[in-house]
């Protein structure tokens, strides 16, 4: 249920929603899942204007997504990263990037 509320409200864009049930939501589920999951928490963090902790989250997640091959994580990851627009992303951001770039799956 927790994990539901968490994917509903990274959707929504409502933080309180995925930042409330996050840590009970992780105690369940495989790997893949809960890389997926992770990524809803990081897209929670960037709605509440978290921009590194969402991605140190989301590396978290793509690192998984890389171990498993799996492209489903891989886009996902695409997806939270096209949501931030900066013109000088901090260093996290760009370490994922340079993680992210030359990725095919």
């Amino acid at each position: 249920m927790a994990a539901h509320r968490v994917t509903r409200g990274a959707w929504l864009g409502l933080p309180d929603w995925v930042l409330g049930e996050d840590a009970e939501a992780l105690a369940t589920g495989h790997a893949k899942q809960r890389a997926l999951l992770l990524l809803d928490i990081a897209a929670g963090h960037l709605a509440a204007g978290r921009v590194e902790g969402a991605f140190a989250i989301a590396t978290r997640a793509l690192e998984t997504g890389l171990h498993y091959r799996s492209g489903r994580i891989v886009e996902r990851a695409r997806a939270v990263r096209r949501s931030l627009a900066l013109s000088s992303p901090p260093r996290v951001v760009r370490d994922f990037d340079e993680r992210l770039h030359g990725v095919y799956l």
